[in-house]
Parts: structure tokens; sequence; C-alpha cells
């Protein structure tokens, strides 16, 4: 017997509106967790201390109102959590039991509970300042409810896994560790040193299990890498750029003296991420920020900190100190101290210029006002809460400890070092750089200058992709080197294209005491220049088909199922690709960039998502995920040329083109024609699934004829999930009202799990 798989196609009324992301500033989020046992408090209180990698599973959870099934929690922190407090910090996983669950692409959330901070606002805007200048986690507010009782207002956090490190690293299979106490410990080899080697990268033994007490492992390897990395750091620092992203370093630890965010690598020596990337060389990530803003007073130097020594931090701390060799090891070395300097007044450059963001702190707290109002089981006063933006808070009297007020402090913190003996130096200029020729050849050179003033020393660093590492040319003012004249303190040097479509560069210049780069935040920001490749007409190229999970299908050249992609050249004429790229992560549009490749009239075209550029054949480095994304396709100065938005799919599932819209199909056509018939599928008995009115302005009616249960899930085009629900089994004709009013105008899937099948179909919402 078949049953009808309906697809009612109607007029597209416009893409839909991103579903509301679960890290925007501008709103609140909310989750309600529902226990079936009355003493969960108790139970992950006995987790957290006996089996802390353990997690009670939740009946269920609404995040935003979305339902999510058995749910994992657990209690997580260490001076943040203790078995006495009404709000503890969570770590919540919601595909811990059932697989594929996400919410807009996550599934891990790390919500902090506001220790240390009357503000509320220390690591959402911590973060937020880290992210101008280094990669780091988003943050914003959650209300969180248990079995329907408000525990509080929470900070939620983005959680360092897969996709972040995807995202901002180009791969997520790279070694990955938390640099911090392991929640278990175990015990250590007796050739250890006596001394613990802590989590700030000292070199104490060539044995890693040595270390195994405070780094905690995230992947599935890396202590040979980590031992390398400290080796190299504490015997060799003159060659550490080969295992190690100085620059990010750099900028962490400027952020870090900045707002005297001693709570980490510059402080107690803990609290950060080191990632190593497919390039070799580790990447240090900022995290656990509820202390920015000189809540925590140890320095890593004995005793603690008054408000006034915090405020009057050395920029140098730590210059001697062989406890801490990132510190150390990098800045005893002249131009690695320069760098240094120049990214800590940029920083109090923009602190200038934003007055300290004294509006998107108020902003901020004006948003959370109520919610913290409500919130009993706070920290502090309601009084601390509108005090401490713009104010110290002091508990105890004038002996009692003094939370800095945010705006305050950072400003009395900028008097107090741009004054520093260290910054009263000429600091070079650097003009605005220009080159020549003005259409850049692939194929040829380019050169580059800029006008460069009170410097020794310039230099243009460059790369050609962003996985690769800058690489440094000297500039010259000798009138040969596109530079004009022989000494008018204009620079420039010649960079050969050596067949790209692209070239990021920055420069940078010193003189003795001091350094400047341009852009200022260099190397997270850079010039870019794109070679004078044709731009194809959009409509031109189509992403025609991707398959997220390849079970039995085609293989690469290496004999490999690996995800594809597959595009399509819709004109009569051969494209180059040259100066095309294609990306998985909107905010990382030139992610993968094509090589020397020409795709032919009519033709087809295969990139395997592998995250593997070693093996012969196009090789993106991105996967693409089964339980949905959005991939696109760029040209080098990021117009938009195509994109496909796919939903959640199962091994062997693929989905694109079709005339009258994008389509799942059970069986893939690798490069060949999609076929977009009518899909059917054998089943036992008969299920009619329909949807209707098709396109849905208010309210919308599933209807099922059929036996079985049907479990339903309406998702976006990029797979996340916005409605779920279920009918229960029976007979006969069943329905569910969808509501369809807070969905934007635009195209969504409505997928049917029904017995023996797996359908979709395709709704619409019109405008009214």
């Amino acid at each position: 017997m078949k049953s009808l798989f309906t697809l009612a196609l109607f007029t597209l009324f416009g893409w839909m509106a991103a579903a509301q992301s679960l890290y925007r500033l501008d709103s609140v989020q909310e989750i309600r967790i529902f226990f079936a046992e009355s003493d969960w408090d108790v139970r992950l209180d006995s987790l957290k201390k006996n089996k802390p990698d353990e997690r009670l599973v939740a009946s269920y959870a609404l995040l935003n109102g979305v339902r999510f099934d058995s749910v994992g929690v657990r209690y997580k922190g260490n001076s943040s959590y203790s078995p006495t407090r009404n709000k503890n910090p969570f770590n919540i996983k919601l595909d811990h039991v059932i697989v594929g669950q996400q919410y807009g692409g996550f599934k891990t959330l790390k919500l902090s509970n506001g220790f240390m901070d009357p503000s509320f606002l220390r690591e959402v805007l911590g973060y937020f300042i880290c992210r101008q200048y280094l990669p780091a986690s988003r943050a914003n507010f959650m209300r969180v409810y248990v079995n329907d009782a408000y525990i509080g207002l929470y900070t939620n956090v983005e959680h360092p896994g897969d996709d972040f490190l995807e995202e901002n690293y180009l791969s997520s299979s790279g070694a990955y560790f938390q640099c911090d106490r392991a929640d278990v410990s175990v015990s250590l080899p007796p050739s250890c040193t006596p001394a613990n080697p802590g989590s700030a990268l000292r070199y104490t033994s060539p044995d890693s299990a040595c270390y195994y007490n405070q780094y905690e492992l995230e992947s599935d390897h890396g202590w040979a890498s980590l031992l390398n990395l400290l080796k190299s750091l504490n015997q060799s620092p003159s060659n550490i750029a080969e295992v190690l992203n100085v620059d990010r370093s750099l900028w962490m630890l400027a952020l870090n003296n900045a707002f005297v965010n001693l709570d980490s690598y510059s402080g107690s020596g803990h609290n950060y991420l080191i990632y190593q990337m497919a390039n070799g060389r580790y990447q240090c990530i900022p995290w656990d920020l509820n202390e920015f803003y000189g809540a925590f007073t140890n320095a890593g130097t004995g005793g603690s900190l008054n408000a006034q020594q915090m405020r009057e931090l050395d920029p140098m701390l730590h210059l001697n100190n062989p406890d801490r060799p990132l510190i150390s090891k990098l800045i005893s070395q002249p131009a690695y101290q320069r760098r240094y300097l120049a990214h800590l007044q940029t920083i109090f450059d923009d602190l200038a210029a934003s007055d300290h963001y004294d509006s998107l702190g108020a902003s901020l707290q004006a948003l959370i006002r109520q919610d913290v109002e409500r919130d009993v089981n706070k920290f502090f006063s309601l009084d601390a809460f509108n005090q401490n933006l713009r104010m110290d808070f002091r508990i105890g009297g004038g002996g009692g400890k003094t939370y800095p007020g945010l705006t305050k402090f950072s400003a009395e913190r900028l008097a107090f070092t741009t004054a520093h003996p260290r910054l009263q130096y000429v600091r070079p200029t650097i003009g605005s750089p220009a080159h020549s020729p003005d259409t850049v050849s692939a194929t040829g050179s380019v050169a580059i200058a800029a006008e460069v003033f009170d410097a020794t020393t310039i230099q243009l660093f460059y790369r050609y992709d962003p996985a690769e590492v800058f690489v440094a040319l000297p500039m010259f003012d000798d009138g040969q080197h596109g530079d004009g004249a022989a000494g008018d303190q204009r620079y420039g040097t010649f960079v050969p294209m050596n067949g790209s479509s692209l070239l990021q560069y920055y420069l940078y210049a010193e003189n003795e005491q001091l350094a400047s780069l341009s852009p200022p935040r260099a190397e997270f920001e850079f010039h870019q220049l794109v070679s004078g490749s044709t731009k194809p007409r959009k409509g031109a190229l189509r992403i025609n088909e991707i398959l997220a999970s390849n079970v039995t299908g085609a293989t690469d050249e290496s004999g490999d199922r690996e995800d594809w992609i597959e595009l399509y050249n819709t004109t009569d004429e051969a494209i180059p690709l040259s100066g095309l790229f294609l990306s998985d992560n909107p905010s990382n549009p030139l992610k993968w960039s094509f090589p020397d490749t020409t795709l032919g009239a009519r033709g087809f075209l295969i990139i395997w998502a592998d995250e593997d550029g070693k093996d012969p054949g196009l090789h993106a480095n991105f996967k693409l995920s089964k339980s949905g994304e959005q991939l696109m396709l760029y040209y080098a100065d990021t117009t938009l040329l195509d994109e496909l938005a796919f939903p959640e799919l199962a091994d062997d599932e693929s989905f694109g083109y079709c005339a009258s819209g994008y389509q799942l199909f059970r069986q893939s056509s690798f490069m060949q024609p999609n076929d977009c018939s009518v899909l059917t599928d054998d089943l036992t008995g008969s299920m009619l699934i329909e949807f209707y009115p098709n396109p849905c302005q208010l309210t919308g009616t599933l209807l099922v004829q059929g036996e079985g249960p049907v479990r339903w899930s309406l998702c976006d085009l990029r797979g996340r999930i916005l409605l779920r629900g279920e009918l229960a089994a029976g007979s006969g004709t069943r329905q569910e009202t969808l509501d369809c009013s807070q969905l934007y105008p635009g195209i969504y899937m409505l997928k049917v799990d029904a017995p023996q099948r797996n359908a979709q179909l395709k709704i619409f919402r019109s405008a009214q």
C-alpha cells in the first residue's frame, strides 16, 4: 500500500527571518526545567560531589517555549557553587538523551549565577568587550525556573564547543584543553615534582600524567602537543610562534590587565582555554569572566589587593615571574612587549571613545531590572545592582570588600595606565594604506604602501587564507618598492598574489619603545584585497544539493564517504571559481576559498565537506551538520551569491533545489540533475498527512489519517526547531492546530515522524 506524501506549493512570500538568537543582547531568554524528583537539588548536589561528570535527567525543559524532553542537568562551577545555596550555576545538555535535540544550533547551555557581581553585568560586558579583539563566547541573560519556581536571573554564556571552534578556528578536531583544576582529581606519579605545576603553562615534567589534575582535556587527544607547547614556551620561547598564536595570547593578557580580570591566567593562573588549529598553533580563549572589572583581588603575588591597588595594577605584572611563562617568556622579548603595549593602548583608546561602555551597561541593566528585582536568591541587594555600574559597592562597611563600579573603574584604569612610564614615549603613526595597480591580478603582485612616522622598523604581515599564519615582509622607503620617492616617509613593499584571489594583511610599525598596528585591532581585524577575478552574477552558480551524513553513498578520491556539497553552473559558459568562498557561518563568510578551479557550462561540481584539505580534490575546511544548518556561497568581497538552508536529515538523505522550491530527497542525485518527483513511501497500512491552509496566516491544521503515534516538529530552513508536539496512537483522523502568528513570513519545514516514515512538508507563512 502506498501512502501519498502531498507537497502543496504556493507563492513564496519571502524568506523567513532568522529565529531569535539564543545570545542576543537585547532580549532575556527563559528556560523552565521540570524534574520528576522533588529533591532535585539534593540529587544535583550529590552528583556534583561524587560524580561531577554525570547528569540528572529532567523530564523536559521549555527553552523560550520550545519543549525538549529528557535534558541532562548538572551543577557547574568551583567557588560559584555551594551545596548551601539556592542559586547554583547550571550546565544543561539538550541532547543528553535524545540525539539531535538543539535550539538554534546550540545543544549545551552554560548558566552562571551572578556570584561576585553586584552589577549582574561583568560577564556579559566582559565577553562583549573581549569579542572586539579576539574570539570569545557570546553572553546575555536567562530567567531560570525549576518545577515552575523562579530560581533567578542567570548569565547565559555560549558553550565553547565544536560549533564555536569551527566558527572561529575553522575546525573542531584539534587538541583542546580547559586550563583549570579538573573536576575529578587523580593520583599523580611519584616522579612528578612536589610543587603543583598549576594551569599556567609551566613545564615541570616530561610525563603528561603530571598535568592531569590541572588541564582538563576536552578533545580525544592532545597531551603530546600540550607538552610540546609547554616545553617550547619555557625552554625555547624565541621559537614559540611556531606552536602558539602569540598575537592572540597578547590580546588576552592585555584584556586581563586592562580590566584587572585576575581570576584568569594573569592573576590566579587559570580560567582560560587553549585550542590547537590545523596549522599547529595553539589559540588562547578567555573563559569564566564573572569577576571582570576587579572583582577578584588575588594577583598571584601573595595576599589580596585593595581597590586602589587594583586601579593601579602594573601593566607589566609578572614580567619576571617564572610561574607565569606566558607573560614572562613573551613580554620579556622586546618585540612582543611592544606589541602587547600597543594592544593595551588600543583597548584604552576604545574605552575612551565608547565612554567606557556606559550606555551599553545602562541599557542592559534597564533590560533586566525587573528580573533582578524578582530574584530573591541574588547575592547582592537591589541597591547594589543599581549602584555598581557607575559606583563602587562595599560590603560590611570600611573594612569590607569593594566591588569597583564598572565605568568608574575603567576610567581610573585608563588614567593610571596611560600615565605609566612605559607608555610615556612617542608611538609610531601609520597612515591609510594604498595599493597599486588598482585592479589586482591573482597572477602578479601588488604594491602596498603607507605613510609611517616615528618608526624604525615597518613590516607588512599577509596571508591568502583565514586558516593560514600571517607572514612578515619588510617595508622600505627607498623609492624602489612602490613607495614613492626615497626618504619621503612613505614605506612600501611588493606582495606576490601566488594565484590567490584574496589577500589579507596588516601593517606593523615600531621604534625602540612602542609599536602601532593598522588596523589597530590586528590580527583580529585586517585589511583585505580581492583580485580582479570576475564576480559571477547572482543565479549563475547554484548550491544544487547537499548530503550531510554519507553512510552508503559516493566516495571521495581517497575512498572515504564524506559529507558533500554540489554546485551547478546554470549558464552556457564556463565560470572560474577563483575568488569564491563557501561557508556555513554568515559571520565568517570567507571560511573556505576555492582553489584555481573552473566549473564548465551546465556542469556539476562536488566539494567534500570533511575538514580535510590534505586529500586530493576539493575539500572544505568544515563539515555539514545532519541536524540542519545554513550554507552560503560568497564572492571575495562578501557578496552573497547563493545560499541553502537545510533541515534535519537522516543518513543518506539529501536536500536540494527543485524548480518549485527546495526539497528533501530519499535518494541523492550525485553529479546529476535532482529528482524532483513527488515522494511516496511504502507503509504497512495507509496514512495521509496534510497541512492546511497553506500558506498559513494565523493558525494552521496538521491533519493525520491512519494508525500509530505521530511526532511532529516545525523548523526553519536552518534546521532550528520552533514548535513540536505529538499525536497519540489511534485510528481514523487526528489533527493538531499550529500557531503561525508568531512566525515571520517565509518558508518552513514541518517534519512528521510516523511509523516507518519520516515525512517533510513545506509550509508557508504569508503576510496578512
